[in-house]
């Protein structure tokens, strides 16, 4: 029991203890998004009492005044791709029917993954569905400039439970001083990696991009290509892969933005050299030319996260950067299961050796269609979301950690085997940087095209870092970001 207390207050200590500046603002939501004010009242009053035609009487609840349900969409990539359990959801979906009374949840949550979930609301928002949309820290900023979701400020001020999220995951989400989202899962990225495997070869956890490189082949050939050293994603849109390159990014740059927003303008902090080195690691990760054993399978380029994934949990590959949500995998199999419980460390991500130590801060966040037609309803379905009952649940089934502090004293947390997974990861977060408030989708996509330019040899890491440099810079002058 100690030593759950124990873990209980170093999470907290380092998420109050970290804070993260995003910098800058971002463009202003337009009128759409913002509430309506309060209409002026009429010249004269009626006598009657009754309200006259024109001014109906307050609003009864909408289930009431139809004597129907209101129906809400909630879209969100958990659900939809198995981060938890159809089990798990199939309980929330029960609870939801006690917790909203005289209201119903569509059970079609999305699309599935972030970059179809992001490209399909900003198509539709303005139908007013989803309602309610789960998504990533770095979506916000192009929903706000599209005015496709509304500021909270006012009602997650008037909440009473508002005391108890850390501001750390509530500041990423605040732009231009307004509050566009409800954190309800924080974490940083770190390393996972087999201690089963280092363990009987005798190898040492690698600290700089050299050592992650060569354990990496050394561990292929050990294993006589059974399990690859290591794996990163490297599928162009996806989300994952994009949150991996910021992370190495970052340590180039001194844990510096790559972007910050001056006066309402984007300024883009990237270097030509920065950009190769990071380059530079992703070539000699897929190298294959001149190495007989490499240290990511190249039967895997251009993957994502839905190999990654499964691929770590079956013994596919030794090491990858990875969040906690993997240990909603441990009831795959049984082979899951025992390397998740049994044979994973967690390490902090190798650092370059002219860099410093620095990851990827992910804050998700629960956010408002700007045009939902229940906007009272859907509030209150963000409320239920992200309660500290349901916020502690869910994460402690994926795998998370909550932005509530009283989530964490649930006994999910505290009396389970969860502990030292968590810790992992919450040690990373005072290095953790969070991503400036611009319109991530085409630097995320340009990006990612530089590292598959390098690793199918269709350019050296100095090209495309050329090119990766001049496309941002032309993506930002024609107002794209």
């Amino acid at each position: 029991m100690k030593k759950h207390f124990w873990f209980l207050v170093s999470v907290l200590v380092v998420l109050a203890l970290f804070l993260v500046a995003c910098g800058g603002t971002a463009p202003a939501v337009e009128e759409a998004a913002e509430e309506p004010a309060a209409e002026e009242p009429a010249a004269e009053e009626p006598a009657a009492e009754e309200p006259t035609a024109e001014e109906p009487a307050a609003e009864e609840p909408a289930e009431e005044a139809s004597g129907e349900a209101v129906s809400l969409t909630f879209w969100n990539m958990p659900f939809v791709t198995q981060e938890v359990s159809p089990e798990y959801v199939a309980q929330w979906e029960a609870d939801a029917v006690t917790a909203l009374p005289g209201v119903t949840v569509d059970n079609f949550y999305g699309p599935g993954k972030y970059k179809d979930q992001r490209d399909k609301f900003l198509l539709q928002a303005e139908s007013g569905k989803p309602d309610v949309i789960e998504g990533l820290l770095e979506d916000t900023a192009a929903y706000v400039q599209q005015g496709s979701i509304v500021a909270l400020d006012d009602r997650f001020a008037e909440w009473e439970d508002s005391d108890q999220f850390v501001e750390s995951t509530l500041t990423p989400l605040t732009i231009d001083g307004k509050l566009y989202g409800i954190p309800y899962n924080t974490n940083a990225r770190a390393m996972v990696y087999r201690k089963d495997i280092f363990e009987e070869y005798g190898l040492e956890v690698p600290t700089t991009w050299t050592d992650f490189v060569d354990t990496a082949r050394q561990i292929t050939e050990l294993t006589d290509g059974e399990t690859h050293g290591a794996y990163v994603v490297s599928e162009v849109g996806d989300p994952r892969g994009a949150q991996e390159f910021v992370s190495w990014y970052y340590q180039v740059s001194g844990g510096e933005h790559m972007f910050d927003v001056v006066d309402g303008a984007v300024q883009y902090n990237a270097t030509v050299d920065e950009l190769e080195k990071v380059l530079t690691l992703y070539d000699e990760l897929f190298m294959t030319e001149g190495v007989e054993n490499p240290a990511v399978d190249p039967n895997v380029r251009g993957t994502g996260w839905p190999v990654e994934d499964p691929g770590y949990v079956a013994g596919d590959w030794a090491m990858a950067p990875m969040g906690p949500w993997l240990w909603g995998r441990r009831d795959e199999s049984d082979v899951a299961k025992d390397i998740l419980e049994n044979k994973t460390g967690i390490a902090p991500l190798p650092v370059s050796e002219d860099g410093v130590p620095a990851t990827y801060l992910e804050v998700k966040p629960i956010m408002l269609n700007a045009y939902s037609e229940h906007p009272d309803e859907a509030w209150e379905l963000i409320k239920y979301i992200t309660s500290k009952e349901k916020m502690g649940e869910w994460l402690a089934e994926s795998g998370g950690i909550p932005a509530r502090s009283d989530s964490l004293e649930m006994d999910v947390f505290t009396q389970s085997d969860i502990g030292w997974w968590l810790q992992g990861f919450a040690n990373e977060l005072p290095i953790a940087v969070a991503q400036a408030p611009i319109n991530w989708g085409p630097v995320s996509e340009a990006n990612m095209r530089a590292v598959n330019f390098v690793i199918y040899d269709e350019q050296t890491p100095a090209e495309a870092a050329q090119w990766l440099f001049d496309t941002v810079n032309e993506l930002n002058a024609n107002g794209e970001l």
